[in-house]
């Protein structure tokens, strides 16, 4: 015959707590376990991530342009050395385009850069485009000494027996907006390569004035039509600006023809 155990209170307390405890351990080790295997669990976790898990955003475009604009204390260069700097350690298209944007926004600030310092960047660029729109700085403030180096650096490949250099340097003295560029430009307008010639056409349209007529009347009548056409476009352009217009950059024409900044 079985009979029935007896516990004392004691046994079923302890019995009680040695439950509790377990209960607690698995329920610890289940979600434990979840944590690290449920990948749903951890994106709903609270946990704020890491510097290293977050993403960079790239360079303050703005913050940069203006360091690149003011002179602090502690750094004894010149707004020109530090754009010197800036490009000669970042020749990327990126920064030369934001080199361009600062030059551009301190043209009319002689104070800030001065003519001298525009001449100190000139002679120390490499980027045709950051030399042109220095050059464009100083002109727009009256002095149009750069503008001349400018075009006297374009005459090699202006007489380059490569078609392709020939064009190439039409396009960028087209950017200068500048009436001296108009008169490198006119001999071209007789070139045997009748994309040159197009090119010409389009280049003078760019910089020049009513001077500058009388160079296209022979091209009214050219047999190719699109010659002919384009000749007639760029008269009609230039009749509207007086012997004196583009003698001087605007600052209209030299925000025009920036390189574009890339947003981040």
């Amino acid at each position: 015959m079985m009979t029935t155990p007896r516990y004392s209170n004691r046994h079923l307390l302890l019995a009680t707590l040695v439950g509790t405890v377990l209960g607690y351990s698995i329920c610890v080790l289940v979600a434990d376990g979840r944590t690290q295997t449920d990948p749903k669990s951890a994106a709903n976790s609270s946990v704020v991530p890491t510097a290293a898990a977050s993403v960079d955003a790239g360079p303050n475009i703005e913050q940069l342009r203006k360091d690149l604009s003011t002179r602090f204390i502690g750094d004894p260069r010149t707004l020109g050395e530090k754009l010197r700097d800036f490009v000669t350690e970042n020749p990327d298209p990126q920064s030369l385009a934001i080199a361009c944007k600062v030059v551009a926004d301190l043209a009319e600030n002689s104070a800030a850069l001065g003519n001298q310092e525009l001449n100190f960047l000139y002679q120390n660029l490499t980027s045709k485009e950051l030399k042109r729109v220095v050059a464009q700085a100083l002109s727009l403030r009256g002095d149009n000494s750069l503008m001349e180096l400018l075009i006297s650096a374009a005459q090699p490949a202006l007489n380059s027996s490569n078609p392709a250099e020939r064009r190439k340097a039409l396009t960028e003295l087209a950017k200068t907006h500048y009436a001296g560029a108009a008169n490198a430009i006119v001999p071209l307008l007789k070139d045997e390569d009748v994309s040159v010639k197009l090119d010409a056409l389009l280049a003078l349209r760019a910089t020049g004035n009513e001077r500058h007529i009388p160079a296209l009347e022979n091209l009214l009548s050219h047999p190719d039509e699109s010659i002919s056409w384009l000749a007639k476009d760029a008269m009609n352009s230039l009749e509207n600006l007086s012997s004196k217009a583009r003698t001087k950059i605007t600052s209209a024409d030299m925000i025009a023809e920036l390189p574009p900044i890339a947003t981040p």
